[in-house]
């Protein structure tokens, strides 16, 4: 093997050991907990701009976007947080990698917020 094939494999396990290290939560979880108190629903149109894959699940409370983003704030730890420029009233987790990983989207929509996850679209 060149030496630089082995530059890229150390550099390869060096990222994915570091990524580890700052996400535990990928390997560990199988399912993002679902907010206390939401109930599965159909997405309304107007949540999430991309319709997200079929195994996708939705969920609605009537609590504020706030409160359920800090919530998930606190479940989440050390998942990556997405936030759209200019949106006040959507919010992302992507817990583990993008390939293989879940995605916790919060959503404020006609004074209810809602739920929706599943695997990254």
């Amino acid at each position: 093997m060149s030496l630089r094939i082995n530059g890229a494999f150390v550099s390869a396990v060096l990222a994915a050991v570091f990524a580890f290290a700052l996400n535990p939560i990928s390997v560990t979880a199988s399912a993002p907990p679902v907010y206390p108190g939401a109930v599965a629903t159909t997405r309304p149109v107007g949540v999430a701009m991309k319709a997200p894959p079929a195994q996708a699940k939705t969920y609605v409370t009537a609590d504020s976007f706030a409160k359920v983003k800090a919530w998930y704030q606190a479940q989440l730890k050390g998942a990556q947080e997405v936030q759209q420029p200019g949106m006040q009233n959507e919010d992302a987790f992507l817990v583990g990698s993008a390939a293989s990983g879940m995605v916790v989207l919060v959503q404020s929509y006609k004074g209810k917020t809602y739920i929706v996850i599943g695997p990254p679209i």
